[in-house]
């Protein structure tokens, strides 16, 4: 039989029931955990910051014994997973990307569709990896409106969610 997970969890953020959490997780404010998302945290913690999304079928797992923090305002997006040791803010995994043991991201990185990191990798702040070879970039281009499409999308989770999910709530 599973233990149950010590799990800490803002008031103001949104954790649906039908999901796999596993360990010590710390859920910051704004942030929804989808149904079907698995956060297991078996060596250290998961720390969540703020306004973070993660999506159905999204995996992020913590093997290490150090804590794996999540900075604010990330997206982990459809069937993507994510096993690295840390991750700035305003980050996305976008559908079944990878990013790997022992990675960093920085801030406002993009790990396109079905394409991965290395393991032990540091991204540096605004790296997008794309394609089929899993090419890098550093993307130089204005990112000002995604905070606002994000905001809005937290707010609508934050609404509908509640309508056809159970919630968690903190458990010690």
């Amino acid at each position: 039989m599973m233990s149950r997970p010590k799990l800490t969890i803002s008031t103001r953020a949104l954790v649906c029931q039908d999901n796999d959490l596993r360990g010590e997780i710390y859920v910051g404010a704004g942030t929804v955990l989808h149904p079907q998302c698995k956060v297991w945290a078996t060596g250290g913690a998961v720390i969540f910051g703020s306004g973070n999304i993660v999506e159905e079928n999204a995996v992020i797992i913590n093997r290490g014994p150090e804590a794996l923090i999540i900075g604010d305002n990330n997206v982990f997006e459809v069937g993507s997973v994510m096993e690295g040791m840390k991750i700035g803010n305003r980050n996305t995994m976008e559908v079944k990307s990878h990013v790997k043991v022992g990675t960093w991201l920085g801030d406002e990185c993009v790990i396109g569709t079905v394409c991965s990191t290395n393991e032990n990798e540091i991204l540096p702040d605004r790296t997008v990896i794309y394609g089929a070879n899993n090419d890098r970039r550093i993307f130089s281009g204005n990112r000002t409106n995604q905070l606002s499409v994000h905001q809005r999308h937290l707010e609508y989770l934050m609404q509908i969610l509640p309508k056809f999910n159970h919630a968690r709530s903190s458990t010690q």
